[in-house]
């Protein structure tokens, strides 16, 4: 992520490579002293800025043009690539794509209380990364005999569309690089920090200083080297993620419930016109100890999702209410 970077602002500024690097490894530095929740809102605004312009770029290649496409293909094939096909490239590139993603997810899905949405979060995104990447591809070959040679070929596109729309284009994928150096920093961090704070930062420090050393080895090496070796790291650890989610399906079936069931207490508690009683509390607590969730720190998450949701905005229906009181009573 540091490489890229130093060759993003290299390529559109004429930078120094060190600058973009060095820049990506401060930020990345500096971020992690503020307050999490925070950086995640205020990251999270560049995801959609980035895929309404790879649309725009996309919508400008291909409407009203057309391509000698066994050209572009000929052109295409003089590349060399470290994989032996096209079938297992785009395998490896998705599992590459999984394997600097899920260390973020297991952090931010974590904080999620109701899995429902995590779910929901994980298909929508999918789903929209999947276009992003067809979109993206299709543009690359369109423009393959101009871009082949390029550190970021997008920008390079992108260059030759508009000087303002590149450079926005640029601040924003360094912006975007830097979302991704800073998640797996965290994220790899936060593995062996835990709740340590002072820890977590020591070792998010050492991390960055070995990636940015790391970095000046070049952007192309390290995709050339790094990508299909990750990839097929990747790979196995979809397998692996696969057989667990098939073994714990009843596990997170289960959980699920234990949360949507302290949900609705929780809504009992804090909304004036419900009435919370002892037996709803002692029942409150035996769920928190049945979460796979540390218990005091589950019960804190439930109590502070509804307080900041909102008891209007969670209120079960009639006949849910009182499938929910029925159950939680047979419990």
């Amino acid at each position: 992520m540091f490489a890229g970077a130093g060759s993003n602002l290299s390529q559109q500024f004429n930078l120094p490579f060190w600058v973009g690097t060095f820049g990506c490894a401060m930020l990345t530095i500096l971020v992690s002293f503020m307050d999490f929740k925070k950086i995640t809102r205020v990251l999270g605004i560049f995801t959609p800025i980035i895929i309404v312009m790879i649309f725009i770029i996309c919508a400008y290649t291909f409407v009203g043009k057309t391509y000698d496409y066994e050209a572009l293909d000929t052109v295409a094939q003089t590349i060399k690539s470290p994989m032996p096909n096209v079938f297992l490239a785009v395998i490896n590139y998705y599992s590459l794509c999984a394997i600097s993603a899920v260390s973020m997810a297991f952090v931010l899905g974590g904080s999620v209380v109701r899995i429902g949405v995590a779910e929901k979060g994980g298909l929508v995104g999918g789903t929209v990364i999947g276009l992003i990447i067809t979109c993206a591809t299709v543009t690359l070959f369109a423009n393959i005999d101009n871009v082949k040679d390029a550190d970021i070929p997008m920008l390079q596109i992108v260059k030759n569309i508009s000087p303002v729309f590149s450079f926005v284009y640029s601040l924003t994928i360094f912006a975007l690089i830097f979302n991704t150096a800073f998640s797996l920093f965290y994220a790899f961090a936060k593995r062996f920090a835990g709740r340590n704070k002072k820890k977590l930062r020591t070792v998010l420090c050492i991390s960055v200083t070995i990636g940015f050393c790391l970095s000046f080895c070049g952007f192309k090496n390290l995709v050339a080297l790094m990508y299909p070796i990750l990839g097929y790291i990747g790979m196995l650890l979809l397998a692996v993620l696969l057989i667990t989610w098939i073994k714990e399906k009843k596990n997170i079936l289960a959980e699920n419930l234990i949360r949507k069931k302290m949900i609705h207490l929780a809504v009992k508690k804090y909304d004036e016109d419900l009435d919370y009683t002892k037996k709803d509390k002692a029942l409150f607590h035996r769920l928190g100890e049945k979460s796979v969730v540390d218990t005091e720190e589950i019960k804190s998450e439930i109590k502070n999702f509804v307080k900041e949701t909102g008891t209007e905005n969670l209120k079960p229906s009639e006949p849910e209410s009182q499938s929910q009181s029925s159950d939680s009573a047979n419990n």
